[in-house]
């Protein structure tokens, strides 16, 4: 499983998660930057650097190691330190993430020190208490066994529709004989009933004139609980109004639809409820 792409898109997309799993309130996410640097005169790449957009908060340099390295440390510390060289910054702490002890180096000794005086937080996803409804469920997502990984799934996004794109990209990796339709089911989200909307086939045929993947196309339809369906059917009223039953399906209020879509909170509630 690609997990660097995981980790890097919960970084992004999700960086509530991250501060939530180093223990702070994943509301912090809002004070900080977020930046994956590559620096100048190596080859070394941070996987993701969380810098304070003001005051004197703690600088983050986050590693995510899921393979086993013996050289992990040496060149973590290097990178921190020639990034101190170029940049300037305050106090700092590194973290790093490992599924498990076991993919951890043993050979620490030149670091032993460093490591002592909690310059370097490290974080073992099968030691952390499962908290469904918290934003750091979705790195234990990364290390869910199939049986398990699709209800831990379903609970996260129950929790939050914020999180469905990415939790459907890491149902993609760990499921890869899986289609799109498959994942949706395992969500538990219908597919059928998107496509039945005057919307989905006006982005499709949207997409089709440029020339994009059916995959992408429907990438976005579920992707519009973030906002990025909007987009897409911007000028089509009546295209939007039939997302509303969908939207709701999916948990969001007439409020939250009255956002995400730009329409008036009047016409949205105008729209029947599905009978209980």
């Amino acid at each position: 499983m690609r997990t660097d792409k995981l980790t890097y898109l919960i970084f992004k997309r999700l960086p509530q998660g991250f501060f939530s799993l180093i223990g702070r309130d994943a509301s912090d996410a809002e004070k900080y930057l977020f930046k994956s640097v590559e620096l100048k005169e190596t080859a070394f790449r941070i996987d993701a650097i969380f810098q304070p957009k003001i005051g004197d908060d703690l600088t983050y340099f986050v590693e995510a190691q899921f393979q086993a390295d013996e050289a992990f440390y040496g060149r973590f510390f290097a990178e921190i330190f020639l990034y101190l060289k170029q940049f300037e910054v305050g106090e700092w702490q590194g973290i790093v993430i490992y599924p498990s002890r076991r993919v951890e180096t043993k050979k620490i000794r030149p670091y032993q020190k460093l490591l002592d005086i909690g310059l370097v937080k490290r974080i073992y996803l099968d030691e952390l208490p499962l908290k469904n409804n918290d934003p750091s469920a979705l790195f234990k997502l990364l290390i869910e066994p199939e049986t398990s990984a699709p209800q831990l799934a379903r609970d996260l996004i129950a929790s939050s529709t914020l999180y469905l794109d990415v939790v459907q990209q890491i149902l993609f990796y760990k499921f890869k004989d899986k289609s799109r339709r498959d994942i949706m089911k395992l969500l538990g989200i219908e597919e059928e009933i998107l496509r039945e909307t005057r919307a989905f086939q006006e982005i499709l045929e949207e997409g089709r004139q440029e020339g994009l993947e059916k995959g992408k196309l429907e990438g976005i339809i579920a992707g519009k609980i973030e906002g990025r369906l909007e987009g897409k059917i911007e000028g089509k009223i009546e295209g939007k109004l039939e997302t509303v039953p969908i939207l709701r399906r999916l948990g969001l209020s007439d409020e939250q639809i009255s956002k995400e879509l730009g329409l008036p909170l009047a016409d949205v509630q105008r729209v029947p409820k599905a009978s209980q």
